[in-house]
C-alpha cells in the first residue's frame, strides 16, 4: 500500500515538471528508490534463509546469531545490495538453499540493473535528440533562406521569430505538440476550451456575464466560435483597412499597435493595444469593415471569437438571448449618441492609448517600457491611409 502511494506522488511530481533534466533526475530517484525497496524485501529473505539452516546457516556460521536486529538487518541489505553491483559481498553462501538464493539474486540483479541504466539513457537520448532536432530545423532554415536569396531583412524577422516560438514553446506547451488530446472524450475536450478560453472572454462583460448565466451556452462558445490561439511575429500586419471585419480580438500576450485616420485630422492617428485588452467589438454587434490597420508591435498571442458564430450561438439559447442583445442595444445607442466621433476598430479616439492591465512593473519600468514601445511605434512601416467613411451603425 505504501509503494502503491509513493508510486503515485512520483508520478504527481513528474506531472508538474516542466524541465527535461528534471525529469531525469526524478527518473533516477524513481529507479533508486525502486531497487532499494526490492533490495530491503532481499535482504530480509536472506536473513530468513540463514536463521532457519540453523547452525548451517550463514548467521551463525559468520557469528550474526548474537548481534542486534540493526547490525543484522545492516548486514542482510549489504549483501542484497552487493548482488546488484561490481562490488564483492562480505557473506558467502554456506549451503545448498543459500546458494540457490544467490544464483536467483544474481540473475534478478542483472535484470534490474539492465534496466535501470536504459531507463536513464532513453530518457536523455530523448532530451539530446529533441536539442539535436531544433538545431538541424535551424540550420537547414538557414540554408533555406540563404538559397532562396530571401532578403536580409526579411530572413533576419523569421530567423528571430523562430526563436522566440521556439523559447516559448521550452517554458509553455503548445496545444499542437500534444498529440495525446486527440484521445480525449468530447464531453472532456468541450470542458478542456472552456477552461483555455473562458477566462480571456471574460475580460468583456457580456462573456462574463453570459459565463455567470448559462455555462453550456459559454462552453459552445469556446468550443465552436474560438479560433485556436494565433501567433504574429513583429510587424505583421492583423487586419487591413476597408476589408469586412469577421472576428472580435483578444490580445493575451505582446502589444497591438493600431493606425487609423479621423475625420477631422489631415494625419493618421496611432495608438497601442496592450495584452488584457480587446478590439473589433463591433463585429459581434453589427456589419463591420476594418477603418484602420493593426500591427504587431512585437510577438504577439490572439484569441480571434467568429461574431458570425456567435451571434448563431446567442439564438440558439432564447432564455438568455435578451443578455446579449442589451448589450448589442447598448453599443448601437452609443455609437448614435456620439456620432459626431470616428468609431474605430478600438472604439472611438478619445479613449486615446488603451493601456490594459495593471502589472507588476513600478513607475520606472513601466516609464521605460512605454517609451521602448513610443520608439517602435514610429519605425512601424505602414501602408498609406486615406480618410475612412463611417461606416452605417444601425442593427
Amino acid at each position: 500500500m505504501r509503494l502503491m502511494k509513493l508510486r503515485r506522488l512520483l508520478l504527481t511530481l513528474q506531472g508538474m515538471v516542466n524541465s527535461e533534466w528534471v525529469t531525469i533526475v526524478l527518473a533516477v530517484v524513481k529507479n533508486l528508490i525502486t531497487t532499494l525497496a526490492v533490495n530491503h524485501f532481499l535482504a530480509c529473505i536472506w536473513f530468513w534463509v540463514g536463521k532457519a539452516e540453523g547452525a548451517a546457516g550463514w548467521v551463525a556460521k559468520e557469528g550474526f546469531s548474537d548481534a542486534d536486529y540493526g547490525e543484522q538487518y545492516l548486514v542482510s541489505l549489504q549483501w542484497s545490495m552487493a548482488q546488484f553491483t561490481p562490488g564483492s559481498p562480505s557473506i558467502e553462501p554456506h549451503n545448498l538453499s543459500e546458494r540457490v538464493m544467490n544464483v536467483t539474486v544474481i540473475a534478478l540483479g542483472l535484470i534490474l540493473a539492465t534496466c535501470f541504466v536504459s531507463s536513464i539513457t532513453s530518457t536523455m537520448a530523448a532530451v539530446w535528440n529533441a536539442k539535436r532536432y531544433d538545431l538541424t530545423q535551424h540550420l537547414l532554415l538557414k540554408k533555406f533562406l540563404n538559397q532562396n536569396n530571401v532578403p536580409r531583412a526579411l530572413g533576419s524577422r523569421i530567423m528571430h521569430y523562430v526563436d522566440f516560438v521556439l523559447d516559448k514553446r521550452q517554458k509553455r506547451v503548445h496545444v499542437s505538440t500534444v498529440h495525446f488530446l486527440n484521445l480525449i472524450s468530447g464531453p472532456l475536450h468541450i470542458e478542456l476550451h472552456t477552461e483555455l478560453f473562458a477566462p480571456t472572454l471574460c475580460w468583456h462583460p457580456c462573456f462574463s456575464q453570459i459565463f455567470k448565466a448559462n455555462v453550456p451556452m459559454m462552453r459552445e462558445i469556446c468550443t465552436t466560435a474560438i479560433l485556436s490561439n494565433q501567433s504574429y511575429a513583429k510587424n505583421d500586419v492583423i487586419f487591413h483597412r476597408g476589408k469586412e471585419a469577421k472576428h472580435t480580438l483578444f490580445l493575451t500576450y505582446g502589444t497591438l499597435v493600431y493606425r487609423f485616420c479621423p475625420y477631422a485630422a489631415s494625419d493618421p492617428h496611432t495608438t497601442r493595444l496592450h495584452e488584457g485588452n480587446w478590439c473589433v467589438e463591433a463585429a459581434l454587434w453589427m456589419p463591420w469593415h476594418h477603418v484602420g490597420e493593426m500591427r504587431a508591435l512585437c510577438e504577439v498571442d490572439i484569441v480571434s471569437v467568429t461574431s458570425a458564430k456567435f451571434r448563431e450561438i446567442c439564438e440558439g439559447y432564447p432564455q438568455d438571448f435578451p443578455v446579449v442583445r442589451s448589450y448589442a442595444l447598448a453599443f448601437w445607442q452609443e455609437a448614435h449618441e456620439r456620432e459626431h466621433e470616428v468609431l474605430t476598430d478600438i472604439g472611438y479616439p478619445s479613449l486615446e492609448a488603451v493601456v490594459g492591465r495593471t502589472t507588476s512593473m513600478g513607475k520606472t519600468g513601466m516609464a521605460d517600457q512605454m517609451y521602448a514601445e513610443e520608439v517602435q511605434t514610429h519605425l512601424v512601416h505602414w501602408d498609406d491611409l486615406e480618410t475612412p467613411k463611417q461606416p452605417e451603425t444601425g442593427p
